[in-house]
């Protein structure tokens, strides 16, 4: 039976957080988490309770997060921070990533509420128009020989809009279900291939996943891994299934004599940049840093996309919206003016 989830995201990140400072602080990750815990509501602290009881026997870090249900980008951090052995900077990490998507989520909540109410007002508006007020008008204007071209096609667009959206839902609502019992049991690369042929999917996919791969590999090189060993870390975690599949074949093109960058740019997941930030890195010995500061550069661009969505998203929907309500009063007051010429 599926555990329930009882943290936020927001939650998850904000703990994160904390325990990565005191972490830092020189507290050990069970005297950090029961100082931690004794803040929590009593269902967290239940929670905590057989995180605890999971670290004591020996289960991994990342699985006994997993098992609360928490986020599986976060708990890929997790994995990573424990194989280079800064925990304390990967908890931290992980909660700064979660707090970002938190709030840019939140933010995208928060902008469609208002619009989506109003429209969904328009809607029944002009379906009590359509039901109740055009019927009578198209008998007046016809008993007046009032209709004309454009009362016509003002009937029409109120006939045939709510019509429209209800189809258009319902096709919505069938991707939604397609999506959540089809798509994600399919192969990873079989997701993937799916939506790389969407321009804005692919944009964010390829983002993303230079920038962790990139960060994470930093840190692996770091902790004095050669480039083999922490693609193999890479292939034995779980909760990034593409990059667990990338790792995969990384591993067999490695043992057949290719180059790291020459791998990366044969294939289609990652920032045209990254092959040559890693051929920069490796000529001048910085390819730890190079990699770090690349995973910074990365994870701005993908900030200002986010930041870019939201000021265009916004806008559109409002202009939608507007000429949606201008439509609903020319078909309600249109036959109006129609019925006074022609007293």
């Amino acid at each position: 039976m599926k555990r329930r989830r009882n943290w936020s995201l927001q939650e998850q990140s904000s703990f994160f957080i904390q325990l990565g400072k005191l972490l830092s602080k020189g507290y050990s990750l069970a005297q950090a988490i029961e100082f931690l815990q004794i803040q929590q509501p009593v269902v967290k602290q239940k929670d905590l309770d057989d995180c605890m009881q999971a670290l004591r026997a020996g289960v991994p870090i990342h699985e006994t997060f997993s098992r609360m249900q928490f986020h599986s980008h976060l708990l890929g951090y997790i994995f990573f921070a424990e194989q280079h052995g800064q925990l304390a900077h990967g908890f931290i990490e992980a909660g700064e990533i979660g707090q970002m998507r938190a709030h840019y989520v939140e933010q995208v909540k928060r902008m469609l509420r208002y619009p989506l109410f109003l429209f969904s007002f328009c809607i029944a508006m002009f379906f009590i128009f359509q039901q109740v007020l055009a019927p009578q008008f198209s008998h007046l204007l016809s008993s007046f020989h009032a209709r004309s071209a454009f009362s016509t096609f003002i009937f029409s667009v109120a006939v045939w809009l709510p019509r429209i959206f209800s189809i258009a839902l319902i096709v919505f609502i069938f991707f939604v279900l397609f999506y959540f019992f089809v798509v994600r049991s399919w192969p990873i690369y079989r997701q993937m291939n799916l939506f790389m042929n969407i321009p804005i999917v692919r944009s964010w996919i390829v983002s993303f996943h230079t920038q962790v791969f990139s960060l994470q590999l930093s840190h692996l090189l770091k902790g004095g891994l050669s480039i083999y060993e922490a693609i193999q870390i890479f292939e034995h975690q779980s909760h990034l299934p593409l990059l667990r599949e990338e790792a995969k074949l990384m591993k067999q093109q490695l043992c057949a004599g290719e180059k790291l960058d020459e791998i990366i740019e044969q294939r289609k997941y990652y920032e045209k940049e990254l092959p040559f930030v890693i051929r920069h890195g490796q000529s001048n010995g910085e390819l730890v840093q190079e990699l770090l500061h690349y995973s910074q550069f990365s994870l701005q661009k993908l900030e200002k996309r986010l930041k870019k969505m939201i000021y265009i998203i916004q806008p559109l929907l409002l202009s939608f919206i507007g000429i949606f309500v201008i439509l609903m009063y020319m078909a309600m007051l249109w036959p109006v003016f129609q019925l006074l010429n022609h007293i």
